[in-house]
């Protein structure tokens, strides 16, 4: 809603108890105003359509982060640098998923905010807060991976190092979205006599504040960092898929291939570029869905988005913020498509579920966990030499090369 339509006289005489009414000043009874009001906040047929993307979105966005988190978290070999990050990245997306995709929703589609004052400043403090804390990790993540591949031996993180670096990400995401937690403010379309609804969620400033706000945003939480992330990407894709494989030198090459090392340069090679397109995958997403919103907030209070017209602008809306809890939806089944490692992961998760449920079966015990942690391992060894060697023996004897083996580095 325009803030045309905030600022004007609301209140009439006996003659004419209301003088503007939504969109259009006309001399009305407080009932039919009421009765318009109410049919206007109610989700129209095309909206009931986003309603339904949005519920999907937020189920499958919340399985699919916390999955994430627990695969991590439980199973030590899958706590490396990229999956460290990866696992800062889920707690982001999971918070977007959770706290601020339910009032979005309801704000789009009603047009109207509910949640009272105290929310209108939490949200978006919260969302503000996880988006950046998801573009800073997600550059995090590409300048580690540019001196890991490109300059191993320049820089090698270490814990201590990776938790103040991801402390660092958190505490720049909420100074980012302060001004959301000391701005925000409800302001009322109508008087409360003749509606409680229509309330709008924005900051206590003026345009210009608005849209430097903005502006610094773009810029330094999208623009900055993807033009980074590129660059880093480049290098690392041009560094990986040259003809001379890194690392390997004339002896390797030469070595018998009962004595080829388990985790040979040839299979590093293979494990860093799908590990690479995976999180090329992941910034690409996160840039096409993040523009529009960001177009959108630029053009706000400009001559473009009022040529809009009414009507369109809350399917727009819409799009634009359903795009935002996409990616963070999505993030999930990038990781189950393209890491084999992550797809094992969560099929052993999920079966631990079914089998939990199932302990009333016989051979079931309380070290059934144990158990399972076990069976783990026992498969993470049994099939070294298959796996990360890339080379299986044939019934016959005979050594037969295989494709590029199991990810390593998730």
């Amino acid at each position: 809603m325009n803030e045309s339509y905030i600022n004007k006289s609301l209140a009439g005489n006996k003659s004419c108890p209301v003088v503007q009414c939504l969109f259009v000043n006309v001399c009305i009874p407080i009932e039919e105003c009421q009765s318009r009001i109410q049919e206007y906040i109610f989700p129209k047929t095309s909206e009931w359509v986003f309603i339904a993307m949005y519920f999907i979105l937020f189920v499958f966005g919340l399985i699919g982060n916390s999955l994430v988190c627990y695969v991590i978290w439980t199973s030590q070999h899958m706590q490396t640098v990229v999956n460290i990050f990866i696992f800062n990245l889920a707690v982001a997306d999971f918070l977007v998923i959770l706290f601020c995709l339910p009032p979005t929703m309801l704000a789009d589609v009603t047009e109207s905010w509910y949640l009272g004052e105290i929310m209108c400043k939490v949200v978006p403090f919260i969302q503000t807060t996880s988006v950046s804390v998801s573009v800073l990790t997600l550059t995090a993540i590409s300048v580690e991976r540019y001196y890991a591949i490109c300059h191993p031996l320049r820089m090698r993180l270490k814990s201590r190092t990776i938790i103040t670096t991801i402390i660092i990400i958190w505490i720049t995401g909420i100074s980012v979205a302060t001004p959301d937690l000391v701005f925000g403010n409800l302001l009322k379309t109508h008087e409360e006599h003749i509606t409680q609804y229509l309330q709008v969620c924005r900051k206590k400033w003026n345009e210009k504040q608005d849209n430097a706000y903005h502006l610094f945003l773009v810029i330094a939480l999208y623009s900055i960092p993807i033009c980074l992330m590129a660059c880093t990407y480049s290098v690392i894709c041009r560094h990986l898929w040259k003809k001379d494989l890194p690392g390997m030198s004339e002896s390797e090459n030469r070595r018998p291939l009962n004595l080829q090392p388990i985790s040979s340069p040839e299979n590093q090679l293979c494990s860093r570029r799908r590990a690479a397109k995976m999180l090329m995958t992941i910034v690409v997403v996160f840039a096409i869905c993040y523009l529009p919103v960001h177009i959108m907030n630029l053009i706000r209070y400009t001559d473009v988005f009022r040529s809009i017209g009414e009507t369109l602008i809350p399917i727009i809306a819409l799009v634009s913020h359903i795009l935002c809890y996409f990616n963070s939806a999505v993030n999930p089944v990038i990781y189950n498509f393209m890491s084999a490692k992550f797809r094992k992961e969560f099929k052993m998760a999920l079966s631990c579920c079914k089998c939990s449920k199932s302990r009333h079966m016989p051979g079931l015990t309380s070290s059934g966990r144990n158990k399972s942690t076990n069976i783990r391992s026992e498969r993470y060894t049994q099939h070294t030499m298959s796996t990360r060697q890339g080379w299986l023996i044939t019934n016959s004897g005979i050594l037969r090369k295989t494709s590029c083996p199991q990810d390593k580095y998730g």
